[in-house]
């Protein structure tokens, strides 16, 4: 059977149609045998390009690029015989099969060419090369060449944006594309802002559910289309590069809900805001941020800039020297998506504090498959020894936020939680949730003849035996008694739940009954240490002591003056988890601190009166309050000093 192209291509050869390089049709000669080609005739289209091809020249120099681009014209004359091969111009090629002898869907002949490409041309560069194709099939002669072209290109370009190394029949996302010109082109020509609506999405504390901060979403209210959601449309408007408006419009009306929300509990609430990566590379984004700012009198600190991590691919210092901008200007910033490009680099080179994962990587998970969850385990891992703020995004359910606690990711988003909301409604259906307002009111035990807390939500259980119920440093208060033992023995456990926040402060009464060489009051183990809270030891210091099973050199402690058998001493620990600085008081007064504590994750046993290692604590405990916060060194002091302005005191009137 004769081809539509049999003596076409080479009475149309001449120097000016035919490609310099690699001898095939160029773009002029493809539209002069176009012009020829019978009426009623039909033809598929392949538009590809090779991946990766700036990098071989960059790389290996553009004379190893000619060879790449003579390998792949005879690769696609071997595969396509016959056939029409086009270089329409840098590592672009076109070929024009016969529909009448060519299948309508060259599955084989692509997987061919991937395979020929990696394995035929140079072995160092198997892994980096692949084919991008996009397929326009059953095309008539009479229509348009520039159309049909357009259309392929297309197709290529999604292929390209969805991973590279495939191909996709147009056909198939014709009204994709479609919806995502109509999107483009209003966004160009007819902006209107009242289409578009923020509503904040609750961000969880996974240690107790509370609301931590909000992340901003935007929705499109698009004529005769709905709702749009903004996994639909963001990617398209950056690919057209048109998001710089949005972003400016988004965070103009995240600072005026900050300002309305001034004289209310959520003043201070944190506020994630997607800004994309062209906004802040331009003089006039910035500039809008500043006066934003200005205008509504908002603090950086409240809103966290997230910026996509493959935004960080590509744009070098450019884009580094942007966030140092943000970040001098005292914003924090979120890399979004991290695990979506997996480059070390960026954890390397940009200041960023907070890593909000890719919520993709948690909906691979499927039947018993636990792989999405290990991975997930090790990012949190790798995050938090660099001291970022983790944030598990796309929790589906109570099985993957459980999870995700105990591997240490501190907070988490996904509709488990709940769905964004128009900002009113968010502030109706959260206020009285915010952590900031609630991690303020302590766990407090009054052991006064039982082991609950004053709310009644975490129940201490004994765990031994001769522990006894006495009085404590004043009248009305309540003392647990510990009669000592055995390592193990004689203590008392409580819920882990009671240390949910990562920065804390401990403030509780000891009364030691003798010297012990080292006993400890308070003892909490953790994944992957412990903390322990020592009233006296063999030299006559209290001790804080503080473990990393991970590290080396992993003992971390702070020493002050010993509590003297017999005498209620007031002891606190405070740990901030962000700025990794202790202090250790006594007696309200500060008697040591050291920076750069271990940052030990996830709590596994709270026990009092004794620890793993030594012998349990003999002495009484009272007024034992759990702050989810870090107090202020005056407000310890006050807290002393209120003790002892008690009548009853039984304490020493002086500090120490």
């Amino acid at each position: 059977m004769n081809c539509l192209f049999d003596g076409l291509i080479d009475r149309a050869k001449g120097e000016k149609n035919t490609d310099y390089l690699t001898g095939t049709v160029n773009r002029r000669g493809l539209h002069e045998i176009w012009n020829v080609l019978p009426a009623g005739a039909h033809v598929h289209c392949l538009y590809m390009d090779i991946d990766n091809f700036k990098l071989v020249n960059d790389v290996y120099g553009h004379a190893k690029g000619d060879e790449l681009l003579l390998f792949v014209s005879g690769l696609l004359r071997s595969v396509f015989p016959g056939q029409l091969v086009v270089r329409l111009g840098g590592d672009e090629f076109v070929v024009i099969c016969d529909a009448a002898v060519c299948v309508e869907e060259p599955e084989e002949q692509f997987a061919l060419l991937q395979h020929r490409l990696k394995e035929d041309f140079d072995e160092s560069l198997r892994e980096v090369l692949s084919f991008s194709i996009g397929f326009v099939a059953g095309c008539s002669v009479s229509e348009n060449l520039s159309v049909i072209l357009d259309q392929g290109d297309e197709a290529m370009y999604y292929v390209k944006k969805n991973g590279k190394g495939s191909y996709v029949n147009y056909e198939v996302i014709r009204e994709q594309l479609a919806e995502q010109k109509a999107m483009k082109d209003r966004t160009l020509t007819s902006f209107r802002e009242e289409e578009f609506e923020l509503r904040f999405q609750p961000m969880i504390y996974l240690q107790n559910s509370d609301v931590y901060a909000a992340k901003a979403v935007l929705y499109w209210h698009f004529p005769e289309k709905g709702v749009l959601e903004e996994e639909t449309f963001i990617p398209v408007l950056e690919q057209y590069g048109v998001i710089t408006r949005l972003d400016k419009m988004m965070f103009e009306q995240i600072c005026q809900w900050k300002q309305k929300w001034q004289d209310t509990v959520f003043k201070e609430l944190q506020i994630y805001a997607r800004i994309s990566a062209r906004t802040i590379l331009q003089a006039d984004g910035m500039a809008h941020i500043r006066k934003c700012l200005e205008t509504y009198q908002v603090r950086p600190e409240e809103i966290k800039i997230c910026i996509e991590e493959e935004s960080f691919l590509g744009r070098g210092e450019k884009i580094v020297c942007a966030v140092e901008v943000l970040s001098e200007m005292g914003f924090e910033i979120a890399i979004e998506n991290f695990g979506s490009a997996s480059s070390f680099k960026v954890l390397q080179q940009v200041p960023a504090n907070i890593l909000k994962l890719d919520p993709r990587l948690l909906r691979a998970e499927k039947g018993n498959d636990r792989r999405p969850l290990l991975l997930f385990r090790n990012l949190i891992g790798l995050g938090r020894d660099l001291q970022f703020m983790i944030v598990a995004q796309g929790i589906e359910s109570t099985v993957q936020a459980g999870a995700l606690a105990n591997y240490g990711a501190q907070l988490g988003l996904g509709d488990f939680y709940g769905e964004p909301q128009p900002p009113a409604r968010f502030y109706e259906m959260y206020s009285d949730r915010y952590f900031f307002v609630s991690n303020r009111i302590p766990t407090v035990y009054s052991f006064d003849h039982h082991l609950r807390d004053a709310e009644g939500k975490n129940e201490g259980e004994i765990l031994g035996e001769g522990i006894t119920y006495d009085t404590g440093v004043v009248a009305g208060q309540m003392a647990l008694s510990f009669p000592g033992g055995k390592v193990g023995e004689n203590m008392v456990v409580l819920p882990k739940s009671v240390m949910y926040s990562e920065s804390y402060t401990i403030c509780l009464w000891v009364n030691t009954a003798e010297m012990q060489s080292w006993t400890s009051v308070i003892y909490i183990t953790y994944l992957d240490g412990f903390l322990s809270l020592v009233p006296s030891d063999a030299i006559c210091s209290c001790v804080f002591r503080m473990k990393d099973d991970r590290e080396v050199n992993e003992w971390f402690d702070i020493f002050g003056r010993h509590a003297v058998p017999g005498e209620w001493a007031y002891m606190c620990v405070s740990c901030d988890v962000i700025t990794g600085l202790v202090r250790l008081y006594f007696n309200g007064m500060l008697i040591g601190s050291k920076d750069r504590a271990p940052n030990l994750k996830v709590p596994e046993r709270v026990i009092i009166g004794g620890d793993e290692y030594q012998k349990s604590f003999h002495g009484k405990v009272a007024g034992l309050e759990i702050y989810h916060c870090v107090l202020p060194e005056a407000e310890i002091e006050r807290k002393f000093r209120a003790f002892q302005s008690d009548p009853t005191f039984l304490g020493t009137k002086g500090k120490k």
